[in-house]
């Protein structure tokens, strides 16, 4: 599903609205040919990640792991 060109954003240890505000900044850099790898792990980001995903137009791969939960996100063509 993702491409190969992937940029990676970990906002592990940092709390709302921190994460938020690194995900809209990297989501507008963004484009069709990458992919955007979001690490976080504050819950409340977490459902704020998944608000925002839902208002875009990005194709979204929620993953949790040991390590902590990730968003892959694509820009749908």
């Amino acid at each position: 599903m993702m491409n190969s060109d992937e940029i990676t954003v970990d906002t592990r240890g940092l709390v709302c609205p921190l994460p938020l505000l690194k995900a809209k900044q990297a989501l507008k850099k963004l484009s069709v040919e990458e992919s955007l790898r979001i690490w976080v792990d504050d819950k409340a980001s977490i459902e704020d990640l998944r608000l925002l995903f839902s208002t875009a137009t990005v194709r979204v791969e929620e993953v949790h792991t040991a390590a902590g939960t990730y968003f892959l996100i694509q820009k749908k063509a």
